[in-house]
This record gives C-alpha cells, sequence and structure tokens, in this order.
C-alpha cells in the first residue's frame, strides 16, 4: 500500500477529528436547546430565571437524551453504546474502582484547597466561582447533586474518553490522542482555572482509560473528583461546621495535606494492582 503523503496525513487526521467530536456536539447542544425550547413553552421567561431555577433539570434532561441519541446510533450501526465507548462491565475489578474514587476525591479536596489558600488574581477566582456556582444552580438540589456527581462524570467519561479518545485512537498514537481529547476537554470549561484544571484532570482520566482499555475506570476516578462537592457543600451551608473545619487558611491547608495523603495512598495502591 502506498504510504500517504503530508498533506493527506493532515486530511486523514482532521477527518479522524471531527469524526471523534460530533458526539460532544450533541452533549454541548442538547441542554441549551431544551433550555430553549422550555423557555418558549412556559411562558416566555427570561434566560437568568431559567438559569436560577430549572438549569440541572434541562443540563439532567440533555445528558439522558444525549445517551439516548448515542444508544441509537449505535445500535443502528449493528452496536451497543457499551462497546462503542469501550465499557467493559463483565471484566470490571471493584477494587481498583473504589480507588480511583477515593484517589479523586482526594485529589479534588487539595486542589480546592490551593485554591483557598494561595493568592490567586481576584479575576481569575472570580471566574472560577461563577463557573463552579453553576454547577448547582436550581430549585431541585437533589437533581443537582445528582447531574454533577453521576450523571455529568459518567456521560463525559462516555463522550470524551469512549467515543472520542476510541476514535483518535484510529489514527494518532496513544499519547498524542490523550493529549488531544484532554484539551477539547479543558476547552469545555470556559474559565482559565477550570481550564488547567479540567486539562491536568483530561490527561489522568485518558491514561487510566487506554491503560484499562475500560472507560468505567475513568468514571470512577471522574466521579470521585466530583463526588468532593458534597461534603464541601454540606460544611459550607452550616456555620458552626465551617468555623471548625474551614476556619482558617492553616486548617484549610491541613484538610488539603489530609487529603492529598490519601490521594496519593488510593493512587500508589491502584498502580500495585495488575490489569489485565
Amino acid at each position: 500500500m502506498r504510504e500517504l503523503t503530508v498533506e493527506q496525513k493532515i486530511w486523514k487526521g482532521l477527518g479522524v477529528f471531527w469524526y471523534s467530536v460530533r458526539p460532544l456536539l450533541f452533549y454541548l447542544c442538547f441542554p441549551a436547546l431544551l433550555m430553549s425550547f422550555g423557555m418558549l413553552l412556559f411562558g416566555g421567561r427570561k434566560a437568568e430565571e431559567v438559569l436560577a431555577g430549572s438549569r440541572n433539570f434541562y443540563h439532567a434532561l440533555g445528558i439522558v437524551l444525549t445517551l439516548f441519541i448515542l444508544h441509537r446510533r449505535s445500535k443502528k450501526r449493528g452496536s451497543s453504546i457499551l462497546k462503542d465507548s469501550v465499557i467493559d462491565r463483565e471484566n470490571l475489578a471493584w477494587k481498583r474502582v473504589f480507588l480511583l474514587f477515593g484517589a479523586g476525591f482526594g485529589g479534588s479536596v487539595v486542589f480546592s484547597a490551593l485554591l483557598t489558600v494561595f493568592p490567586f488574581p481576584s479575576g481569575w477566582m472570580e471566574a472560577y466561582h461563577r463557573s463552579s456556582g453553576q454547577v448547582l444552580l436550581g430549585t431541585d438540589q437533589m437533581v443537582a447533586m445528582l447531574s454533577a456527581v453521576v450523571l455529568a462524570p459518567a456521560a463525559e467519561e462516555i463522550i470524551f474518553r469512549g467515543y472520542m479518545l476510541g476514535r483518535l485512537l484510529t489514527w494518532f498514537n496513544s499519547r498524542h490522542a490523550v493529549l488531544i481529547s484532554s484539551l477539547v476537554f479543558a476547552l469545555c470549561h470556559v474559565s482559565l482555572l477550570w481550564i488547567a484544571y479540567a486539562f491536568f484532570l483530561g490527561l489522568m482520566l485518558g491514561w487510566i482509560s487506554v491503560r484499562e482499555d475500560n472507560t468505567l475506570y475513568s468514571i470512577a476516578l471522574h466521579m470521585g473528583f466530583n463526588a468532593s462537592i458534597l461534603p464541601i457543600r454540606l460544611v459550607n451551608e452550616n456555620a458552626g461546621m465551617k468555623a471548625v473545619w474551614f476556619g482558617s487558611h492553616v486548617r484549610i491547608a491541613l484538610l488539603g495535606v489530609l487529603f492529598g495523603l490519601l490521594a496519593w495512598w488510593a493512587f500508589r495502591a491502584y498502580l500495585r494492582e495488575e490489569v489485565g
């Protein structure tokens, strides 16, 4: 077979990249489209009112619709969403799953502690807090928590590490495929600090997915990162608990060190486990 020219390789790479990001378009567009439809259907409310009261409802609905469309498209091709997103339930090692969840949880607390203790520029922090605050917007906090801790991590891993990374690996080597998927994942997080955080997280998630050849492990790590919002929110909503746990930068730094050790231990224990 004749070797491709440089131009042909570039064109082929662009084609593979476009094919890999197509599932992401559903995930990005459906929540906004459903929210717009809801604004028209239920009295033409302003965007600010919908975001404040119903954002997580439409976001969760958009995730479900995205997964349903991907399921139908896979089924139409004679495949399944599990196969196309590299999900293998039969050969799952639960010990490695829990270790990755713990590593993700501890790593997320470390990141939150660093943002609190270190003096980042105020503009960066305002953008970060604005983006973070939108995660739990809405009147139904149960839906918000379910979306943030379960639905969003699962859907994002299916799309980014399942479909996108899997398709990129058909043309790019594993290092370049992980890098590209991590960049796209990071750019979807808007604010500068979130982009940096998401890029580092994306590299870890991509590496885990390639190492395990099973997206369920990256889902576990991602859920662990997102799950830290539950205790942090619980403490922040109670003045007494907030004073005890987050009363000073020293206490926050100590919590960061403690959970950093947890993350380090869990990840080292995971690496000692045999993959296969």
